[in-house]
């Protein structure tokens, strides 16, 4: 596929959401471009060949805006190591490598690096140059990634600082999972089938829906869910957030903006609707008719589902449950023992311990959220 370079923003690329689909993208992922491999997402483009790319993408690319290149898919592997040029910022292993997770690197590139990574408000950002990686001169820095300065020791782990757990710290979605396999199968078709390329929905004369209700306690792992659900679906995920909004103008000028900005494949996830449409929220009234009139703009939209997040669909006004736009409602339980010992494995997977009585955890953790087992396991092991 042949793209014209415009100017964008680092760490990630730009470019047409039909585009990527057509190169076997939906959504986005890694293409290589020029002298380096780039992560790109659909966006919008001021024209639709158009490849919007930061001032760093471009010099490690080798290109400039204007220029026309040809971009092509390819699936890197996790790299193993990855050495930078050395530098006076007070960078350690374990900080430089989340700093750059999930992103694509290549032997030359010049990578940009927040000397304050989660320490200071104040963003110190320095450049450095990827020296090597091995083992194929290019891959993606995932958890397993060890980042370390050209002159240092080789080492076959990250090492991390005393009084810290090795590994990362046990609070992956891929923990808030566990135990949800069935409930991942479901809602993963379910927005496969609302916002699959064929539009199958017309294809098959099945009348337009919106989405679904999600249901489930706080820390049950809602986002988690639809995040998963959303990328085994080959789709985008935009989450509105209602932690600010306390006035019916706000919520609709939130959705409004979704369903504009939206490109499909995409799901819009809404959570927490219960605090503005439910039986205690202040304008339940005018936030059922907007929410009426958001599920009809959704499901006008091809290849867009929404999906309500809610702590009890009994909640919410009967104009929402009723709706035969969100024809279909997923459950969440509170974890029963059986996913409490799971999620307590999960939990500890990564930090050292000796044999643990799984059962025995979940025996004493009757009542406990996924979140809350995580947390619990997160302060037993700091």
């Amino acid at each position: 596929m042949r793209f014209t370079i415009r100017p964008g923003t680092d760490p990630a690329g730009a470019a047409d959401a039909t585009l990527l689909s057509a190169m076997g993208l939906p959504g986005g992922g890694v293409i290589a471009v020029g002298d380096t491999h780039i992560l790109v997402r659909a966006g919008d483009v001021p024209t639709t060949n158009a490849l919007l790319l930061g001032p760093l993408a471009m010099t490690n690319a080798g290109l400039g805006s204007g220029d026309t290149v040809k971009a092509a898919r390819v699936q890197l592997p996790v790299a193993r190591r990855v050495v930078l040029s050395p530098t006076s910022a007070p960078l350690d292993a374990r900080h430089l490598a989340r700093a750059l997770q999930g992103i694509p690197v290549t032997e030359g590139d010049r990578v940009a690096v927040n000397v304050a990574y989660g320490d200071d408000a104040e963003s110190k950002r320095v450049e450095l140059q990827v020296v090597d990686v091995e083992p194929e001169g290019a891959g993606l820095v995932g958890s397993a990634t060890v980042v370390g300065e050209a002159g240092e020791a080789k080492a076959d782990i990250v090492v991390h600082p005393e009084g810290h757990p090795s590994g990362e710290a046990p609070t992956t979605a891929e923990a808030l999972l566990a135990g949800l396999d069935t409930e991942l199968e479901i809602l993963t078709g379910w927005l496969s089938l609302l916002t699959s390329t064929s539009d199958l929905p017309d294809v098959w004369g099945l009348p337009r829906v919106a989405g679904v209700l999600l249901e489930g306690p706080a820390g049950c792992g809602k986002s988690e869910l639809v995040a998963s659900a959303a990328a085994s679906s080959g789709s985008a995920v935009h989450e509105v957030s209602l932690d600010l909004v306390f006035k019916p103008e706000k919520l609709l000028d939130l959705l409004e903006k979704a369903v504009k900005q939206t490109t499909g494949p995409a799901v819009v996830f809404v959570d927490r609707l219960d605090a503005v449409a439910g039986d205690e929220g202040m304008f339940r009234n005018q936030v059922a008719a907007i929410m009426r009139w958001f599920l009809d703009a959704v499901a006008e939209r091809p290849r867009i589902a929404a999906v309500l997040g809610v702590t009890s669909a009994g909640r919410l006004v009967p104009g929402l449950t009723g709706s035969p736009l969100l024809p279909r409602t997923l459950s969440i339980p509170p974890p029963d023992h059986e996913r409490r010992a799971l999620l307590f494995e999960a939990g500890l997977s990564k930090v050292p311990h000796e044999d643990i009585d799984y059962e025995s955890h979940a025996s004493r953790s009757a009542g406990f959220s996924g979140a809350d087992i995580l947390a619990t396991v997160v302060h037993a092991s700091a």
